[in-house]
């Protein structure tokens, strides 16, 4: 069972000023607030914990449509799975792109992200249905052609854990299926520990590619994209990995 350590907002930001630029952002998709709705939200999630601060600093940007496969992912549409979908927001420009929404299923370990994502959405009679929350992996074998993973892999602090992440994704994924997605990394230098904001987990390219060959994978492809700093004193060398790899036969 994959476990994540709730996290503190960066110094500096706070929970209202971060709902406030979350709706900004949302609302480019045409959403629409009733008045009164950013106070009800703020009241809400006073009361409760935001598990990864960061999830909501980012919600309205997603994350797959710039993934360097994904115009091959498009052009097959096979049955695909969001593993650790958050939010939901890739899920929703997977579907505003035109992937069949009967082909998607999102999981997370809980409901909170997802619950996050409806209440800034306010969609969840539209899509409910995509999403499902189950600590145990709740798939079996070969269910899918396409698994995504948005930086998930740098939130598993355990190397047993992340294993048996990677696992769950080759064991559902059908023959010469494809897992891709993205996790922060580091090009050179020290690898940072962690410390009340930042990820649990980052690796090298090297890494990467050894966890994800350690349970079956092929050898990854892997682009390196820049990582857009949220604090002035993270890391400078951090950056993104996005992955791409099928099972092997």
């Amino acid at each position: 069972m994959t476990t994540i350590r709730p996290m503190d907002f960066p110094s500096g930001r706070t929970l209202p000023e971060e709902l406030r630029k979350a709706m900004q952002r949302v609302e480019r998709y045409g959403v629409i607030y009733p008045p009164g709705y950013y106070d009800q939200l703020v009241l809400k999630y006073e009361r409760k914990t935001i598990l990864y601060p960061h999830i909501l600093m980012i919600i309205g940007e997603p994350r797959i449509n710039t993934h360097f496969c994904y115009l091959r992912v498009l052009s097959n549409t096979g049955r695909l799975l969001d593993y650790g979908c958050g939010t939901g927001d890739n899920v929703r420009q997977l579907i505003r792109d035109g992937y069949p929404r009967e082909h998607i299923t999102a999981s997370d370990i809980n409901r909170a992200s997802i619950d996050l994502g409806f209440d800034l959405y306010r969609d969840k009679a539209d899509i409910d249905d995509l999403f499902t929350a189950s600590e145990a992996f709740p798939f079996g074998v070969g269910e899918f052609d396409f698994v995504y993973s948005a930086s998930v892999l740098h939130v598993i602090d355990d190397d047993d854990e992340l294993r048996e992440y990677l696992a769950n994704a080759y064991t559902t994924l059908a023959a010469d299926g494809v897992f891709f997605g993205s996790t922060l990394g580091v090009e050179d230098g020290t690898v940072p520990s962690p410390d009340r904001w930042g990820p649990q987990r980052v690796i090298t390219e090297q890494q990467l590619a050894e966890f994800l060959t350690s349970v079956g994978f092929s050898c990854p492809d892997v682009v390196r994209r820049e990582h857009v700093h949220h604090q002035v004193n993270e890391q400078k060398n951090l950056c993104y990995f996005e992955f791409y790899t099928q099972k092997s036969p």
